[in-house]
């Protein structure tokens, strides 16, 4: 490599030399901005001759780097001495179309008149910068993908740091546990869970059949759990994940099924004593009916005869329908005014319970708009006398209310018929067993635990189901829902 030679050939020296062959892009400018001086580097990089350069001030000869932030830089460097270290990350050189990083330093030289300039030309670094740049994108093309799969998932989904403060919170997470995300953030999770010792300790991977987790009003559901830690990169324990799923129609659809399973005992036991008390019940039919006729009219014993025979008929009448009931509940069906179904079971809810029905007060609201259905008024109406004869021993001797209402659900296509009390309720840990054959949470005389079971089978038959809502001490609701179809 020949030492540069200024014009007239003379001799350079060290310091010369060493500038001359720097490996970075160096400059002298006067007070003036003017080009004194330019290494060999600088020339490469600015790719035009110094010839065209020398002279010139920086400015005029490289207006497209002040336009790209140098400029302030530059101008307190001549005028106060300002040192700078400036980085253009997207730097388009002057006389280069080539995008690339630029790196430019200046500073005043100890006299005072001139002042230096460097300047370096980064491809490496350039590229290096794109390529991070890339893999961030990717980053957060995955990342926003992975929050959007937690955010869709259908199932809860929570995680939190090592001291169980909540970092992720999805929005089934939301909809199901009632909070909502911004509200749990950097919260402790015991809240969510009946008892939140048991995640405390585990390690590594962890599977829960099932967990009682906490709604924000206080109600409970059960979930199945799967919990695991997460690591980073190094192996270091950062975080745990926790994917739960709720158990609550799972399970609801396993007592529909249990609960199924026993009235089917429940009825063929039904129809087998039904059809055992028939005959007897046709002697006793008959035989009153003949000795009524063979009884003088003045006889005072006839009237306890007349009584005899009509209970005699209603209790066969009620069994006949318990059999076709079990057989094919449609066989007996008609057109039904539900209203007045309604209406009998109340009149035979005066006579069973008489004087001590004056402490209860009867609220009734019917849907004028009903119309006629098509169902067994028999059945129907021995189902809501069983609902109405426990809503009023619920609030005897004490007294209160009772309410029955229907409403139609056009939309639906269904009729609710609503049984209300404000008896001392059904303490929450029976509602999913009140439908079941011979239970009965009052162990009193005379109380078989059947009425119900009775009720909702006959519900069943129609294609309707009963619902309960119930809080203990706060009284209950039953709601009968029948399909609208036309009446035959």
């Amino acid at each position: 490599m020949k030492p540069y030679k200024p014009s007239g050939g003379r001799k350079i020296s060290f310091a010369e030399d060493l500038i001359e062959n720097l490996p970075i892009g160096l400059m002298i400018l006067d007070q003036d901005g003017r080009v004194l001086r330019m290494n060999r580097r600088q020339e490469e990089t600015s790719r035009i001759p110094r010839e065209k350069i020398l002279g010139k001030t920086f400015a005029e000869t490289f207006p497209r780097t002040l336009e790209q932030g140098l400029k302030r830089h530059y101008s307190n460097l001549l005028k106060k001495g300002t040192p700078f270290n400036f980085v253009i990350d997207r730097y388009i050189p002057q006389y280069n179309p080539e995008q690339m990083t630029y790196r430019a330093r200046g500073a005043r030289l100890s006299s005072g008149r001139y002042f230096i300039l460097i300047n370096e030309l980064e491809k490496e670094l350039y590229h290096e910068k794109r390529l991070v740049e890339a893999k961030t994108d990717e980053l957060q093309v995955s990342e926003k993908f992975l929050k959007s799969m937690i955010e869709s998932s259908p199932n809860i989904v929570i995680s939190t740091d090592l001291e169980g403060k909540i970092l992720i919170f999805n929005r089934a997470a939301e909809r199901i546990f009632g909070y909502r995300n911004r509200d749990l953030l950097k919260k402790n999770i015991d809240r969510l869970f009946k008892d939140p010792t048991f995640f405390s300790g585990k390690k590594g991977r962890a599977f829960r059949p099932e967990v009682l987790c906490v709604k924000k009003d206080g109600s409970l559901f059960p979930a199945s759990m799967l919990a695991s830690e997460v690591e980073n990169a190094a192996g270091r324990k950062v975080a745990k994940m926790m994917l739960l799923s709720d158990l609550t129609e799972q399970k609801a659809m396993e007592e529909r099924l249990f609960l199924t399973e026993k009235l089917a005992l429940y009825s063929e036991l039904m129809g087998g004593i039904a059809h055992q008390l028939n005959n007897p019940l046709i002697g006793v039919v008959n035989f009153s009916e003949m000795l009524l006729r063979q009884m003088e009219e003045e006889d005072t014993k006839k009237e306890m005869a007349r009584t005899i025979h009509r209970a005699g008929k209603e209790c066969l009448k009620i069994i006949t329908s318990v059999l076709n009931c079990f057989k094919d509940p449609h066989l007996t069906f008609t057109r039904t005014d539900i209203h007045d179904v309604l209406r009998n079971s109340i009149s035979m809810l005066k006579e069973q319970f008489g004087e001590k029905l004056s402490a209860i007060s009867i609220n009734v609201n019917f849907d004028t708009k009903v119309p006629l259905i098509s169902g067994d008024g028999v059945q129907l109406k021995q189902s809501f006398l069983n609902i109405l004869t426990n809503a009023v021993q619920a609030m005897l001797p004490k007294g209160g209310e009772l309410g029955i209402g229907t409403a139609m659900n056009e939309k639906k296509n269904e009729l609710r018929i609503f049984f209300s009390d404000t008896g001392q309720g059904i303490p929450k840990e029976y509602l999913n067993k009140i439908f079941l054959p011979f239970f009965t949470v009052d162990h009193n005389p005379g109380r078989h635990g059947l009425g119900l079971s009775f009720a909702y089978q006959i519900i069943k038959n129609h294609d309707g189901h009963l619902n309960v809502k119930s809080k203990n001490g706060a009284g209950t609701t039953f709601t009968a829902v029948l399909p609208l179809r036309s009446a035959t």
